[in-house]
């Protein structure tokens, strides 16, 4: 044991450093673990800012609940939206207007076609002749876009404007 002590008494001072670069190696070591520990606090306090001491655990369940219930939401909203778009195809939406004179002792532009078709063609061509005596409305079905009967020029435009124009509401909210 002497021999230990001894040995201790006269390597001291080089203890004394190791020591020392031990001692200042964990103060650093400290210092960067106590910068990380706070890092990590802030990143978590916002995370779980408000939780007033739930538990994590219950407040996982509750996002996760909450998850479940958008998700559901969100299915039913797209089960809902393509059923739109489908009845969407078949609404009479695309519709073309051209006014005219039909005869010329007949002013004002009083006789007109009336094109209103769905997205695949399907719908109607209306035409309104305004004579000075009397009116005649006709009315021809449209199947894909072409009618059985012959079209007189006025018909084929207001057809070409349907067809050309963007689909829109006949009655605006």
């Amino acid at each position: 044991m002497k021999s230990v002590l001894d040995q201790l008494s006269t390597q001291s001072s080089a203890i004394i450093l190791t020591l020392f670069a031990l001692v200042v190696g964990l103060l650093v070591a400290v210092f960067l673990l106590n910068r990380r520990v706070r890092e990590l606090q802030g990143r978590w306090g916002r995370v779980f800012e408000g939780a007033r001491g739930e538990h994590v655990e219950e407040m996982l369940n509750h996002h996760l609940r909450h998850h479940e219930e958008a998700s559901k939401r969100l299915d039913e909203l797209e089960r809902r939206s393509a059923l739109h778009e489908k009845t969407l195809k078949s609404t009479l939406r695309h519709v073309g207007l051209v006014r005219y004179d039909a005869f010329e002792e007949v002013g004002g532009a009083q006789s007109f076609a009336l094109c209103v078709h769905d997205d695949e063609g399907n719908g109607v061509l209306m035409t309104s002749i305004v004579g000075r005596a009397d009116c005649r409305v006709f009315c021809k079905p449209l199947l894909h876009g072409t009618s059985e009967r012959t079209l007189s020029q006025e018909e084929q435009r207001a057809l070409r404007e349907a067809r050309s124009e963007a689909p829109k509401t006949l009655i605006s909210p």
